[in-house]
C-alpha cells in the first residue's frame, strides 16, 4: 500500500464556514460522469519527418505470465462552486495483475476533497510542487481549472514514482506519455521515475490515446500511419524523426495497434527497460481487450472515475465538511433586460 499521507495535509485545505455553495449539475440518467484530463503537451512545433523509410513490424500477442502488471490512472471533478473558486474531488487507482493467481487487485486512493480559489491556488500549487518535485515551481499557478489539473498530475506523478520504487520485475503502465521539460512534468522527475523503475528491473510503457505529433508535409496526425494496415503492428522509432525538441521525448515513440480491429495508440518506451521493446509491445498486445486497449489501464480508469450517485454523496460531504450553505445562482438577466 502506497502511503499518500504526506500529500493529504497539502490537499486538506478549508473553506470559511457559511460560504455559499452551488453544486455542479449531475445527470442521474447516466451512471458515470465523464471527465477528460489534459495530457502532456507535445512540442509547439511537433512536426515529424514524413520521408523516412518506415518499417512496419508485426506484433505477436503474448500474455505476460512471468511478471506483475501495474496500471495507474487518476481523475478529478469539480463538485460545485464557492465564492471565488470551487470544491473538487480527486481520486487515483492502481490495478495490479499478478501472474501467480492471474487476478486483478485494486488499490484506490481517495476521493479527496480539495477547495481551490483565487486566494489559495498559488500556495496550493507551490506546496504540492515542492512536496512532489522537491523544488519550487518556476511559474505561478494558472487558471483555477488548470490548477486542479496540475494538482491531479502532481498526485499521479507521486504515485508513479512510488510504484517504480515498490515494484520489482513488473510491467508498469502509465496513461499519457514520457514527455519531460514541461511545467506539469519536469524532465528530471520523469527521468527519476524511469531510472527508478529500471533499477528495480521494471519496464515502463506509457500509452496515449491522442498526440499532437504531426506529419510534416501532410499535416496528419502520426496515428494515421497505421491506416489501412491490418493486424497487430507498430511503427517506430518516431522520436528520431521529430524535427524540433526531440530531447523532450524521454522514450522511444511508437505508433501501435495492439489488436486486429483496435484503435491506434502512441506508446512511449524508455531506452532502459528490463525487457526488449518488441517483447513489451507483444505483452501489451496480449493484455489488450476491446478496442485494443490494455485491460489493466481500462480497469484503472473505470475504478477512479466518479459515478453520478458518488458525486451527490461527495457534494453532501463537501457541504458538511466545510459548513457550506446551498445557494441557487441568481439569474442576472432580469436585472439587465427587465422587459
Amino acid at each position: 500500500m502506497i502511503d499518500t499521507a504526506p500529500l493529504l495535509s497539502d490537499l486538506n485545505n478549508r473553506v470559511s464556514s457559511g460560504s455559499s455553495f452551488r453544486p455542479s449539475e449531475v445527470d442521474l440518467s447516466k451512471p458515470f460522469i465523464q471527465t477528460e484530463q489534459s495530457e502532456e503537451e507535445d512540442h509547439a512545433e511537433a512536426l515529424v519527418n514524413e520521408e523516412w523509410q518506415r518499417k512496419i513490424e508485426t506484433l505477436t500477442p503474448r500474455f505476460p505470465t512471468d511478471q506483475n502488471v501495474v496500471a495507474i490512472d487518476s481523475t478529478e471533478l469539480v463538485l460545485g462552486y464557492i465564492p471565488g473558486g470551487f470544491v473538487a474531488a480527486l481520486r487515483a487507482s492502481l490495478v495490479t495483475k499478478t501472474p501467480k493467481d492471474n487476478t486483478h487487485h485494486l488499490e484506490r486512493h481517495g476521493p479527496f476533497l480539495i477547495a481551490i480559489s483565487g486566494e489559495n491556488k498559488d500556495e496550493l500549487f507551490q506546496t504540492m510542487h515542492r512536496r512532489v518535485y522537491g523544488i519550487a515551481a518556476s511559474s505561478p499557478a494558472p487558471t483555477l481549472e488548470k490548477t486542479l489539473d496540475r494538482v491531479r498530475n502532481l498526485f499521479e506523478r507521486y504515485l508513479q514514482l512510488e510504484v517504480a520504487r515498490k515494484s520489482h520485475e513488473s510491467l508498469i503502465l502509465l496513461d499519457g506519455s514520457l514527455i519531460g521539460g514541461t511545467v506539469d512534468s519536469p524532465g528530471f522527475f520523469v527521468r527519476k521515475i524511469i531510472d527508478t523503475a529500471a533499477e528495480n528491473t521494471n519496464s515502463i510503457a506509457a500509452l496515449s490515446k491522442s498526440t499532437e505529433l504531426t506529419l510534416e508535409q501532410s499535416r496528419r496526425n502520426i496515428l494515421s500511419l497505421l491506416e489501412g494496415i491490418p493486424g497487430p503492428c507498430c511503427i517506430g522509432d518516431i522520436r528520431n524523426q521529430i524535427r524540433h525538441g526531440s530531447d523532450r521525448y524521454l522514450g522511444q515513440v511508437y505508433v501501435t495497434r495492439l489488436t486486429t480491429t483496435g484503435e491506434p495508440f502512441r506508446i512511449d518506451l524508455p531506452e532502459n527497460t528490463a525487457k526488449p521493446h518488441d517483447e513489451i509491445l507483444n505483452s501489451l498486445a496480449g493484455l489488450a481487450g476491446n478496442y485494443g486497449y490494455p485491460e489493466e489501464l481500462k480497469l484503472a480508469h473505470m475504478t477512479c472515475v466518479f459515478s453520478a450517485i458518488e458525486v451527490l454523496e461527495l457534494q453532501a460531504a463537501a457541504i458538511a465538511l466545510h459548513g457550506l450553505v446551498m445557494k441557487e445562482e441568481a439569474d442576472i438577466r432580469p436585472k439587465i433586460f427587465p422587459l
